[in-house]
C-alpha cells in the first residue's frame, strides 16, 4: 500500500493508491489505540461494479496469511475497546495486548495472548452477539470470547434442510448478498442489548438492514455495531441518528479506527486475470485425508443440498459460554493430534468460507511456522506489486457446493511446506481436484484433507 501524507500538518489524512487509475482518500477522526493504518491494512481492487476497492485486512486471517493468533488478539482488541467505551471502566494489560497483537515475534504474540484470556469481561447485561458472514465469521466469535455473558451466532448464506431463518437481510456491496441467520426464537425474543460485528463498514447499510429486521420481529432499546474500521460519511451517520429517532432505540458504534473515506476512480466488472493455475502434470503430490469428528459434535442440521450434517461450535446454530468451553478444549486436542503430521517448519492452514474460527483455533496449536488464512466468495484483482494487498489468486468450485466459485489468494511459491484445508463436512475427493492443481503449482505438495462431520447417510455425490 502506497501511502502518502497528503499535508505536512497533519498525519491523519492519506492517499491510497490502488492502481494507477484508482485511489482512496482517508481522513483519520478517531484511533483509540494510536494504530497506524498500515498495521491493519492494505488497498486492492474488488471485481464488482457496486463497490470498487478492498481494505485487505492484515489482521483478520482471511485473504492475507497471518500468524493465527493475530487474528484473535485483533478480536480481544476490539473487545476491550467496546468494554472500556461502553463501561467507562479501564482494562489492565490493554498496552501489553496491543504490543503483542503488532509484535512480529511469536513469543510475545504467545504472552500478549496469554494474558487476553485472563481478562473477564463482565456486560450488566448479557447480549447476542451476531457475526456477519462471511468475512467477521471468526471476529465475531472471538470477540464473543471474551465476555463473561454473552450468546454467539453468525449470519450465513448457507440454506439449511428443513429450516427456517429467523432473520434475514441483504448486505447490498456484497459479491453474495442474500444474508440468513438461524437464531432461535428464545435466543432473541426478549429486550437485551444485540452486539453486531464486521471487520469494516463503509456505509452501514448492512447493520441498518438487520436492525429493521431485528426490530420488526423482537423490538428493544439497544443495538451495538462494532469493527476494526469505520468509514461512514456524514450521510451515512446520519441515517443512524435518523433509525435512532425512528425506532426510539440506542445505536452504540465502537471501532478500532474510524474516519472519512473517499473513492476516486472506476469500479471494474470483469477482472483481465487468468485464475486458474498452471498446468504440473506429471508433479506427484501427497494426499492425507483427516477426520476430526471424535474431537466435536454433530448437530442435527443438515445442508439442502447434500444430507451431510452440520458441526456443533461454529456459531451458524448459536453458542453459549459453557459450549464455547468444549470447543476450545477440542481445537487444542486437534491441533495437537494435528501437529505431529506436520512436515517441514513452514506449514499453511486454510479456513474454507464462513468455516474460520475452528480451524483457526487449532492452527494456534500446531506449533511455531505455522499460517492461516480462509478462501473467500468474494472476486479481487491480483497485482503482483509491492504494497498491493492480493498478490496472486485462484479461483476453483466449493468441493462442499461445486455450484459455488471461491477463490484463494496470497499463496508464495515454493515456502510451504505442507498444507491443512479445512472442511466443515466431509467432502468426495473428486470434488477436490481443482484445489490440488493449485497446491502444485504453488509448490506444495503434502496436503492434508481435513474434515468435522462424517456422511451417516449414504455415498457423497
Amino acid at each position: 500500500m502506497k501511502t502518502t501524507t497528503l499535508s505536512t500538518y497533519s498525519q491523519n489524512q492519506y492517499t491510497l493508491q490502488i492502481l494507477p487509475s484508482m485511489c482512496v482518500n482517508l481522513q483519520i477522526t478517531f484511533n483509540p489505540l494510536d494504530l497506524s493504518p498500515d498495521e491493519l491494512f492494505l488497498m486492492s481492487a474488488r471485481v464488482n461494479k457496486k463497490r470498487g476497492f478492498l481494505f485487505v485486512s492484515k489482521v483478520l486471517g482471511k485473504h492475507l496469511p497471518v500468524h493465527p493468533l493475530k487474528p484473535l488478539l485483533t478480536s480481544g482488541l476490539l473487545a476491550i475497546t467496546y468494554y472500556e467505551h461502553t463501561t467507562g471502566e479501564s482494562v489492565k494489560g490493554k498496552e501489553a495486548i496491543i504490543k503483542g497483537a503488532f509484535s512480529d515475534c511469536p513469543h510475545e504474540m504467545r504472552e500478549a495472548y496469554n494474558l487476553l484470556t485472563t481478562l473477564h469481561l463482565d456486560l450488566k447485561e448479557s447480549p447476542v452477539i451476531i457475526g456477519f458472514a462471511e468475512t467477521a465469521t471468526s471476529l465475531g466469535h472471538s470477540f464473543f470470547e471474551r465476555f463473561e455473558h454473552a450468546f454467539y451466532y453468525h449470519t450465513t448464506r448457507e440454506l439449511v434442510e428443513d429450516e427456517t431463518p429467523c432473520l434475514s437481510f441483504e448486505e447490498e456491496h456484497s459479491h453474495a448478498v442474500d444474508q440468513l441467520c438461524y437464531i432461535h426464537e428464545e435466543r432473541i425474543n426478549h429486550d437485551k442489548p444485540i452486539i453486531l460485528v464486521d471487520d469494516e463498514i463503509t456505509t452501514g447499510n448492512t447493520a441498518l438492514n438487520i436492525i429493521r429486521n431485528i426490530h420488526s420481529k423482537y423490538p428493544r432499546k439497544h443495538y451495538s455495531v462494532v469493527s476494526i474500521l469505520d468509514w461512514r460519511s456524514e450521510e451515512n451517520r446520519e441515517q443512524f441518528l435518523q433509525l435512532e429517532k425512528e425506532l426510539n432505540i440506542q445505536i452504540t458504534i465502537v471501532s478500532l479506527l474510524s474516519g472519512r473515506m473517499e473513492f476516486i476512480g472506476r469500479t471494474i466488472e470483469d477482472a483481465a486475470y487468468n485464475y486458474q493455475p498452471l498446468d504440473h502434470a506429471g508433479t506427484e503430490e501427497h494426499i492425507n485425508y483427516v477426520s476430526l469428528h471424535e474431537y466435536f459434535i454433530e448437530s442435527h442440521y443438515v445442508c439442502s443440498n447434500k444430507s451431510i450434517p452440520y458441526i456443533e461450535g461454529t456459531g451458524r446454530f448459536g453458542i453459549s459460554k459453557s459450549s464455547q468451553l468444549h470447543i476450545e478444549d477440542a481445537c487444542m486436542k486437534a491441533g495437537q493430534y494435528l501437529r505431529q503430521m506436520r512436515e517441514g517448519h513452514q506449514t499453511l492452514c486454510l479456513g474454507t468460507g464462513e468455516f474460520m474460527y475452528i480451524p483457526m483455533r487449532i492452527a494456534s496449536h500446531l506449533g511455531e511456522g505455522v499460517y492461516f488464512h480462509s478462501t473467500t466468495r468474494s472476486p479481487i484483482l491480483p497485482v503482483n506489486q509491492p504494497d498491493y494487498g492480493i498478490q496472486n489468486g485462484f479461483s476453483f468450485s466449493n468441493p462442499e457446493n461445486m455450484s459455488i466459485v471461491h477463490y484463494l489468494y496470497n499463496i508464495p511459491k515454493d515456502v510451504y511446506d505442507d498444507v491443512f484445508i479445512f472442511f466443515e463436512k466431509e467432502i468426495p475427493e473428486s470434488s477436490l481436484k481443482e484445489l490440488k492443481d493449485i497446491m502444485k503449482e504453488r509448490g506444495i505438495l503434502s496436503i492434508n484433507i481435513v474434515v468435522f462431520s462424517k456422511n451417516n447417510r449414504g455415498v457423497i455425490v
